[in-house]
């Protein structure tokens, strides 16, 4: 079956840099979509933890009605992630009544509620929540990858709170199975969902304080101003204490360091470790949630402890904090899709390669604009 995978879409980031806000980005990608016998929505697709979930569907239903009308009758499967994890609510609670184990890929049709009205939109294609994850073929496994953040030794601010919850709720065993990860995960996203609820239903329209943040710390960049470079640099002499202090506290080993080698190696070393213990790490495993698509034409193979191979299939989101501006874009640049046929390793396609730096922050602006001043702009 030729089934093509997107994730990390984030519609209704207040940042605006979600860019299938964009009439041209969507019409690049269903044009690639048009043909897959199925679609895998890879998680963190909505994002859930910015707006109440009328306000985030609002901004996402559109996407869903266009997918829906290019791809025809065909099974999309949506794959909750972190940021989109509610959708995932109503199956898990169900397992709970019947007292059955969550599996790898515990698969279940819509309920009435949001997963319902993202349905309808779909309509003629026919929406399935599957989760924590899929398999595609016999070896082939696709997750968001959401778990790979208890294994992570980079200090984001998820990471460092699932360290936390495991002080509270016990450690990850070690094989681990989806409960074990959920027993530690599930209650931080319902926490994270529940703030959003509680925020007016239009938010201001800004980068998120994470974003700020790691733009700020992550080194010097030519286009910054005198005065901005004087505080990056501060930022990084204070950040290494900040980190050590939490690491003793957690008895954690996050790492100091925040260079964009570093955030690629414990990207792929967390996926690795998450498919170890889960067991699935012999064949072809397929994740999102870190942005970076991979690997890329050029690059050596992401290998997995027993023998299989990583892929990640990258996002559709723009962020100042990782990408500079140049050429060729890097490769955390947005517009990748995955695909995976009868046979063979994956395959990904990059669909926005030719597209500027200085265009995309101008679609982000203009993004933000929109949500500032609906009425005064065309949407």
């Amino acid at each position: 079956m030729k089934t093509a995978i997107i994730s990390d879409l984030h519609l209704g980031v207040s940042s605006g840099g979600d860019v299938l806000r964009d009439p041209e980005v969507r019409a690049a990608l269903l044009a690639e979509l048009r043909g897959a016998e199925r679609v895998i929505l890879l998680g963190d697709i909505v994002e859930l933890r910015e707006r109440p979930l009328g306000a985030a569907l609002d901004h996402a239903l559109p996407f869903f009605a266009e997918l829906g009308a290019a791809v025809g009758d065909v099974e999309v499967v949506l794959v909750p992630g972190n940021h989109d994890a509610r959708f995932a609510e109503a199956l898990l609670d169900q397992l709970s009544v019947e007292d059955a184990p969550l599996p790898l890929g515990a698969i279940a049709d819509p309920t009435p509620g949001p997963t319902a009205t993202i349905a309808a939109a779909l309509s003629p294609a026919r929406l399935r929540i599957a989760y924590p994850g899929i398999w595609l073929r016999d070896d082939v496994y696709a997750t968001h990858g959401h778990y790979m953040d208890l294994h992570l030794r980079l200090p984001r601010a998820e990471c460092v709170l699932l360290a936390g919850m495991t002080r509270v709720a016990g450690a990850l065993p070690d094989p681990a199975s989806p409960a074990d990860y959920e027993r530690i995960v599930r209650p931080l996203y319902g926490l994270a969902y529940g703030v959003a609820q509680g925020r007016a239903r239009r938010i201001r329209a800004e980068r998120g304080p994470s974003e700020a943040a790691w733009e700020l710390i992550a080194g010097d960049r030519p286009d910054r101003t005198r005065t901005r470079r004087l505080k990056a640099r501060a930022a990084r002499v204070a950040f290494p204490l900040a980190v050590g202090g939490i690491n003793r506290l957690l008895r954690t080993d996050f790492q100091s360091d925040i260079s964009g080698d570093l955030i690629f190696r414990t990207g792929v070393e967390g996926a690795a470790e998450l498919a170890r213990r889960l067991g699935i790490d012999g064949g072809h495993v397929i994740t999102g949630h870190t942005h970076r698509g991979g690997p890329r034409a050029g690059e050596e193979s992401w290998h997995l402890p027993g023998g299989g191979q990583l892929h990640n299939t990258g996002n559709w989101v723009f962020s100042t904090a990782l990408h500079t501006p140049g050429r060729p874009p890097n490769s955390y640049w947005p517009g990748t899709v995955t695909w995976v046929e009868d046979s063979g390793p994956p395959r990904q396609v990059e669909l926005l390669r030719d597209h500027e730096h200085a265009d995309l922050v101008a679609l982000a602006a203009k993004s933000r604009e929109i949500d500032a001043h609906p009425a005064s702009l065309p949407g």
